[in-house]
């Protein structure tokens, strides 16, 4: 079996392939605000927009949160509520008795968020 070497220029077009097909799929979007009159957070985080069939889906991994809508800004009006959720049920929650991974979830919306 012969293996075939690459040019530089076709390497360059084949990552430019590859990056603007997986870019239809999903993509990386910062947001600056939760939308929430109480809470507004300290610095951008950065969620990850996907595409299926349908269906957005926007999910921010640090948290293990995600919404599923009709479109790209439903998808993220509807994480913004989970987050500000959560938070809510974690910081009404003694701190006792969160898990490992609630405690966590915690440590970093403490980190992003700040009450107004």
């Amino acid at each position: 079996m012969e293996t075939q070497v690459l040019t530089r220029e076709q390497y360059k077009q084949l990552s430019k392939g590859l990056l603007k097909a997986i870019g239809e799929y999903q993509k990386i979007i910062p947001i600056n605000t939760l939308k929430h009159p109480r809470y507004s957070l300290k610095r951008p985080i950065y969620i990850l927009i996907e595409f299926e069939g349908g269906t957005v889906i926007a999910s921010l991994d640090d948290i293990e949160a995600f919404a599923y809508e009709d479109t790209e800004f439903e998808a993220i009006d509807r994480l913004c509520e989970e987050i500000v959720d959560l938070y809510e049920d974690l910081k009404s929650e003694k701190e006792e008795n969160l898990g490992k991974l609630p405690k966590r979830w915690l440590a970093y919306l403490e980190e992003i968020i700040v009450c107004r």
